[in-house]
């Protein structure tokens, strides 16, 4: 599975490239190619008349962990770098700091065998052009190079050591404690960053709202973003990221925090939720030594009722042939002029222009808007009053055919968010 996780990191990182036409993509740094590294296989037996059994993995005390490097070559790391390392018996991989790496052994051999003894696969390494701090490739070849060349493997208490031919301990691992989260527990949920300000920004620096099982979206201090995101018991990765309206009007600096939280939040590895004092904090730890902790945000409810809004964006669900998906958005401009007033019984607003009225309502002698969050919508279809010679345009219309598919709405900081049927979602700002 690992290198399936590598070659989807691969993947996701090229997709990046694609970020400024618009497609859902991740927003760390891209890689531009892959390289083969040379392995050090041990040789297999040839065919014989005689069946030889396939090599069965052994589970080691290695297996499954995540090991963070604290020394090699009796050296701690470069300040400011980051290297892990996880082997599962038949496949290994991590990051090296600078570029992720990995491979397997197709023929079910061990990474590790039960004497210690380390057999690399072929290996594949993203090629990622770090330039600081100085030192860092240097640093990253070294690292691979250790676990070749005659060398073992031992597990000594919550470390992992690697040596060389000649018994010398080349680099030291510490096991890293995981972290333990339920994936239905993030659906619906609303959270504030709450990391350090002079990193990402003050004050309502990122919000982050778990939609449904395979989509988030979020506000940054500059713009929105919205993520695909696959969770399991402590893992979550963000396969798509793509961010939402114009940076034009935003400090370098504020710039620079949203990049910031933007690429440290792409690179997602796992998360936990965490009783802090009287409020929930998730915990999420990246790939890259980050760690990114939210308070719960609340969802005022009622403040539905509180004003008109005005429609910003659209998400739309996506997927392909592997059942993978992702949120698809659609920026909606000023012009477009889509407002909505709610009331427990309908929805009004213009489209376009203040004369072009539009109406939503729900079934008969029941609520459109309730209490627990949900929506109910029957029809929604423009008045008379849009009679004035002048279309809606395909953008409206979807609109308007997507308001019967509401299921639940949500109010969290200053977004009104509603979740169609399909997974999709209306997001509004204050009028």
């Amino acid at each position: 599975m690992l290198f399936r996780k590598v070659m989807l990191i691969m993947a996701v990182m090229l997709l990046i490239i694609i970020a400024c036409t618009g497609a859902p993509v991740p927003t760390p740094p891209t890689p531009t190619e892959t390289v083969a590294l040379e392995p050090t296989a041990t040789a297999l037996p040839l065919a014989t008349a005689t069946a030889v059994p396939e090599p069965t993995p052994t589970k080691l005390p290695i297996d499954g962990a995540t090991w963070i490097l604290e020394s090699i070559d009796g050296q701690p790391p470069i300040k400011g770098t980051h290297l892990t390392l996880t082997v599962n018996e038949t496949w290994f991989g991590g990051f090296d700091g600078c570029n992720d790496f990995g491979g397997r052994h197709e023929s079910g051999q061990p990474v590790i065998e039960r004497d210690g003894t380390i057999s690399l696969p072929p290996t594949v390494r993203t090629l990622q052009g770090c330039v600081t701090p100085p030192g860092i490739l240097d640093q990253a070849d070294r690292y691979l190079d250790a676990m070749k060349q005659d060398a073992r493997a031992r597990v000594v208490g919550d470390h992992l050591h690697i040596l060389d031919g000649s018994g010398e301990v080349v680099l030291v691992f510490a096991r890293e404690q995981p972290l333990v989260g339920q994936p239905r527990d993030l659906v619906g949920t609303s959270w504030r960053l709450v990391n350090d300000e002079a990193i990402y920004g003050g004050g309502e620096a990122a919000t982050l709202l778990f939609l449904n099982s395979w989509a988030a979206t979020g506000t940054t201090i500059c713009r929105d973003y919205y993520i695909g995101y696959t969770a399991s018991d402590g893992r979550i990765r963000i396969p798509s990221m793509g961010m939402s309206g114009s940076g034009e009007r935003c400090s370098n600096d504020v710039s620079r925090q949203e990049h910031q939280y933007i690429e440290d939040f792409g690179w997602a590895d796992e998360y936990s939720m965490q009783q802090a004092e009287e409020s929930k904090r998730l915990v999420v730890r990246t790939s890259r030594g980050k760690t990114l902790t939210f308070e719960l945000l609340p969802q005022r409810a009622s403040d539905i009722f509180s004003g008109s809004w005005r429609l910003i964006r659209l998400l739309e669900s996506r997927s392909d042939g592997s059942g993978m998906r992702w949120p698809d958005n659609t920026d909606v401009s000023v012009s477009e002029n889509i407002t909505a007033t709610f009331d427990e019984e309908s929805i009004e607003g213009s489209l376009g222009r203040a004369s072009c009225v539009y109406r939503a309502v729900g079934q008969d002698g029941t609520p459109l808007v309730r209490a627990d969050q949900t929506i109910s919508i029957a029809t929604a279809s423009v008045t008379e009053s849009c009679d004035d010679g002048v279309s809606v345009s395909p953008k409206q219309q979807w609109y308007l055919d997507v308001l019967p598919t509401a299921e639940r709405y949500t109010v969290f900081g200053e977004r009104l968010v509603i979740i169609t049927s399909d997974g999709g979602a209306l997001i509004f700002q204050p009028e």
